[in-house]
């Protein structure tokens, strides 16, 4: 019996210490929980592809739109979520022992075709060159155009093109009136692989045929009692013509017209009726309308005015606060533009945000003065592009301010040992730490990054920035990593001098640079150890973005092209050499036949340790 309860004694002790050891290992992890939803709709996204680096690990979104990773060691994590139709989206995760990470994001659809930033040519009766915009409404994917025309008179520049995502392309459009008697209308046909706009080209011909646009007024004056005025629009052209006109502009509730358009005979006029709605607006109001045909334009003014006196009229100083990708505060003013001594009193309806604070939310302004009222914003709150609006309401009217930011993920993805990172997204060239500081020689900040968020700087083959510092560790082990962005071989990207001002004679250099054979080199130390790579580049000068990677470990060289391992090179002696100046688009000397950099760098780092493969893929993936 002893026997046996001490066997039962043995197995409960080896059940609990199992037991306890599950439990342990059970906390020491976590894990992430996922919703993707349309940022369009909101509505959850079916068959989404998630991946999870560094690990590698994969996920795909089932019927409502939700996903998971299980036994996540703690850490910092990056889920990627793509799927046919929608722009892909990223999100970095920190895993802590225990607990359950969100992985929600949001998916925009994607945008396809183009569109003509005008409905119509009208060249008049004098002009003989005109110009539209094609706009590729697609952010990510590159769209190539022709322009289909069969008319002798007309001419297009370009007639045949490709636009990458999100940008535009102007076409210049030339007529040779000579070769035209009469009055025309023509159309154009601007066309891509799946999408086609039709743009008529109008041409009016002076001379005894041509029909000439007049108004009989150039205003029209309420006052305070009248409801109904009229204008006439005149075609003092020749008989037989005709003058087809329509009214534009029209952007007020308290005005109508009657007719808006119409076609007059030559010597003929047409009324048109002008009413106003006085329930509809408090104070002096005023208004414009431009009148369009044959090619000419005429604007006519309506005024009117609330019957009393010492009114107040609501008027703000912004229709549209952006705060972009790094502003927290902005401000606007509540104005009176009221007669005499009037007082608005107004307020401010709350947005149903959180992320949005405004102060004062309502005050009495005296007419002739205004109310300042400060906007901040809590980018903690929001993971995405955010916008609503504010509704100002006094004096028995409204208006509104369009308030918009942009999202913007600074987090840094690899922190440790992190010695020097200039992101370039400050208008002052400072590095992330506030370490080190620039001085910028013509290179211009873009809006064009790997990430699509911040700056990067734009160099021409003249430009360059100086960093009077040595910005990379002296350390047997670092690493050097930046983003590039080129068409051409044979540049210089990165230089340093050790002395300086020092540009010819003895000098000591480390440089980074394109060979004119297309390669890639790093040289340090006076020349004395030189790293060139075996494989052409050229596949890598596409215009594209890409991110160049080296690491010294103490032994070995390793160089990276968007995060995948393209060379070593054992050596001892790849030391960056303390130098006392550090040139970003240039090495200074202009020496070996190659140029000043031609192009666009981001996020320049250094480490004072040579980073792993899984963390250089990690900058990778985070596009930073």
């Amino acid at each position: 019996m002893k026997k046996m309860k001490l066997v039962m004694g043995v197995v409960l002790v080896l059940a609990l210490g199992l037991f306890s050891t599950s439990c342990k290992k059970e906390v020491a992890t976590g894990k992430i929980q996922g919703l993707v939803t349309n940022y369009a709709t909101s509505e959850p996204i079916q068959g989404v592809n998630i991946s999870l680096s560094p690990t590698g690990a994969s996920a795909v979104t089932g019927s409502d739109g939700r996903y998971e990773f299980n036994n996540l060691e703690p850490g910092n994590y990056t889920v990627q979520g793509t799927k046919s139709g929608f722009e892909s989206n990223t999100k970095n995760i920190t895993i802590t022992s225990g607990n359950v990470s969100s992985g929600d994001m949001q998916l925009r659809p994607a945008a396809t075709g183009f569109r003509l930033n005008v409905d119509y040519l009208d060249f008049g009766t004098n002009f003989t060159q005109m110009s539209f915009k094609i706009i590729n409404v697609s952010t990510t994917n590159a769209m190539s155009w022709e322009i289909v025309e069969s008319l002798n008179w007309l001419e297009t520049s370009p007639s045949t093109g490709s636009i990458q995502g999100g940008q535009e392309t102007t076409v210049n459009v030339a007529i040779d009136r000579s070769l035209l008697s009469q009055t025309t209308t023509a159309n154009i046909t601007v066309r891509s692989a799946d999408h086609s706009v039709v743009l008529p080209i109008n041409v009016t011909v002076s001379g005894d045929n041509a029909p000439q646009l007049q108004l009989s007024e150039t205003t029209l004056d309420f006052g305070t009692t009248a409801n109904n005025l009229s204008f006439s629009v005149m075609n003092v052209g020749p008989n037989g013509t005709t003058l087809n006109w329509t009214c534009s502009n029209i952007t007020v509730d308290w005005l109508t017209l009657s007719p808006t358009s119409g076609s007059t005979a030559g010597g003929n006029s047409t009324m048109v009726m002008a009413t106003i709605d006085r329930t509809k607006f408090n104070g002096i109001v005023s208004t414009s309308v431009t009148v369009n045909g044959a090619g000419m334009s005429s604007t006519i003014v309506f005024n009117a005015q609330s019957e009393g006196s010492g009114v107040a009229i609501l008027q703000l100083s912004e229709s549209a606060l952006d705060f972009g990708e790094q502003e927290t505060a902005m401000t606007f003013q509540v104005r009176n533009i009221g007669t005499n001594s009037s007082v608005l009193d107004w307020t401010i309806s709350t947005p149903a945000v959180n992320w949005l604070t405004i102060s004062p939310m309502s005050g009495s302004t005296v007419a002739g003065n205004a109310s300042l009222v400060t906007v901040l914003i809590d980018r903690s709150m929001f993971s995405s592009d955010v916008s609503t609006n504010i509704t100002v309401s006094g004096g028995g009217n409204t208006a509104s301010i369009a308030v918009s930011a942009k999202y913007f993920d600074n987090t840094i993805v690899v922190g440790e040992g992190l010695y020097c990172f200039f992101n370039f997204d400050e208008q002052d060239i400072v590095d992330y730490n506030g370490n080190y500081t620039g001085i910028n020689a013509g290179a211009v900040p873009s809006s064009d990054t790997p990430s699509g968020q911040g700056k990067s700087m734009q160099f021409d083959g003249n430009s360059f920035i100086l960093v009077q510092n040595n910005i990379v560790p002296t350390s047997t082990n670092y690493t050097i990593s930046y983003w590039f962005k080129t068409t051409s071989s044979g540049q210089y990207m990165i230089g340093s001098d050790k002395y300086g001002s020092d540009l010819v004679g003895t000098y000591d250099e480390c440089v980074i640079a394109f060979t004119t054979s297309s390669k890639y080199f790093f040289r340090f130390a006076n020349w004395r150890v030189h790293f060139e790579s075996e494989n052409t580049m050229d596949p890598y000068f596409d215009n594209q973005w890409h991110m160049l990677t080296f690491t010294f470990n103490g032994a070995m060289g390793m160089v990276y092209l968007d995060g995948v391992l393209k060379g070593t090179h054992v050596n001892t002696n790849y030391m960056w050499d303390a130098p006392t100046a550090t040139y970003f688009g240039s090495n200074c000397k202009m020496l070996d036949g190659k140029t000043n950099f031609n192009g666009k760098l981001d996020n320049f780092r250094s480490y004072s340790r040579a980073l792993s493969a899984t963390e250089i893929q990690a900058l990778y993936n985070a596009r930073q």
